[in-house]
């Protein structure tokens, strides 16, 4: 079952909040984790959680958002969170962080949000909007721009994954999805991610798609949009990558 929680953080005065502190995040979350979780995670190729930081312009504080994808998931990082103190040493930073209280966000269930998008009416646009820089891999690079097929590869992978059995097979799918929307609108700029201080070339800002599919095409290609606040898109969503803000327009 998705979900996906929100801690609000206290940074000490003067500080500000880079989207980076995800991949220090991660590291605090491991450290109080179980030791089989932690481990299973690094050898891990699609990780069953996501995780980002931003800061909230509405509510005007700093958020650390997290994403599991399964129950099991779900209750490791539960575990781990219950076990962090609310005044947490960033060593890496060389500061403390205060944080507040989980607070659930929304849930789901893998088999209604497949009838959701399958008897409704799908949306015809999905502006995604990418909160924290995201990045694919391909032939020994990163790629610096959005790749319709690598963003549905991505979210499939995940889906087929943890759905339960509720898989997506069809051959070249992410391609077929890829043909099936067009960009209408884009707003990016190029940024770097640093994991363990090693830089990585990625992009951040707003990404429009209109869905001019067949109706399968544009029910699936809804879905899997819809399950990237979830899963997150790209490389390293686990480590504060990729964190996506969806929202479908009429």
């Amino acid at each position: 079952m998705p979900q996906i929680m929100e801690i609000a953080l206290t940074l000490p005065e003067g500080q500000r909040l880079h989207p980076s502190m995800g991949s220090v995040l991660h590291g605090a979350l491991m450290e109080y984790a179980h030791e089989d979780f932690a481990a299973a995670m690094h050898r891990a190729g699609v990780r069953p959680f996501s995780q980002f930081v931003y800061y909230d312009k509405q509510a005007e504080r700093a958020v650390w958002r997290l994403a599991v994808l399964n129950g099991e998931a779900a209750a490791e990082l539960n575990h781990a969170l219950a076990a962090m103190p609310q005044n947490l040493c960033l060593k890496q930073k060389g500061y403390v962080v205060q944080l507040s209280k989980p607070q659930p966000v929304k849930e789901d269930d893998y088999a209604a949000m497949a009838q959701q998008f399958f008897t409704e009416q799908p949306p015809r646009k999905a502006e995604v909007t990418f909160v924290t820089p995201a990045s694919f891999k391909a032939y020994g690079a990163y790629k610096i721009y959005p790749d319709n097929a690598y963003i549905f590869r991505s979210l499939l992978k995940r889906w087929n994954a943890y759905s339960g059995g509720l898989v997506l097979e069809e051959e070249n799918l992410e391609q077929h999805l890829a043909d099936a929307v067009k960009v209408i609108g884009y707003n990016l700029s190029l940024q770097q991610y640093s994991v363990g201080g090693a830089p990585i070339d990625a992009f951040k800002g707003c990404y429009t798609l209109l869905l001019r599919g067949t109706e399968a095409q544009n029910r699936i290609a809804a879905l899997m949009l819809a399950y990237a606040e979830y899963a997150g898109i790209g490389i390293k969503t686990a480590l504060g990558m990729g964190g996506v803000f969806i929202n479908f327009l009429p």
